[in-house]
């Protein structure tokens, strides 16, 4: 694209240039000449200075477009480069809503682990209760309820295997 941009620069600055040779002022020097003769060495060193002035002014001009074309492009990339920050802003914000409802939803899932490690501590001092205590019904039945202690409290081997 800059080299397109470039090319049809120089063609119209090229085109400029034939026009300027080809201006009502280059062909009226020439037609002054043809009828008057060769103006006098002053009126040419005048003439002379005058072109050179001129080709300066061109050659400024031809640097303020390369400089206005640099400008544009420059234009062209800052409002593609708001056009990504704009996007990367909307995606950081919908991260950002993201991480929060993802905190949120952990906390939450903490919030029920504990709760459910208590149940399961509950319930497994529940069955270890209700173990012992079939244990023990299981001792007297088989005793016949002599009065002896429960050996699990002297630190027996339990009577029914888990």
């Amino acid at each position: 694209e800059t080299i397109q941009a470039l090319n049809s620069q120089l063609k119209s600055f090229q085109e400029r240039m034939k026009r300027v040779e080809e201006s009502l002022l280059s062909t009226d020097y020439k037609k002054h000449i043809e009828e008057h003769g060769s103006p006098s060495p002053f009126w040419e060193q005048e003439l002379e200075s005058l072109h050179f002035v001129i080709e300066m002014k061109n050659e400024h001009i031809h640097s303020l477009d390369k400089k206005l074309l640099n400008l544009e492009t420059m234009a062209e990339r800052n409002l593609l480069l708001e056009e990504k920050v704009k996007t990367l802003q909307q995606e950081n914000e919908d991260l950002q809503v993201r991480t929060q409802n993802h905190l949120v939803m952990a906390r939450q899932l903490s919030e029920e682990l504990v709760v459910a490690r208590g149940a399961l501590e509950k319930e497994s001092q529940l069955r270890e209760q209700a173990r012992r205590e079939k244990e023990e019904l299981l001792y007297r039945v088989l005793n016949g309820g002599d009065g002896s202690p429960f050996p699990m409290a002297t630190g027996e081997l339990p009577l029914i295997a888990t």
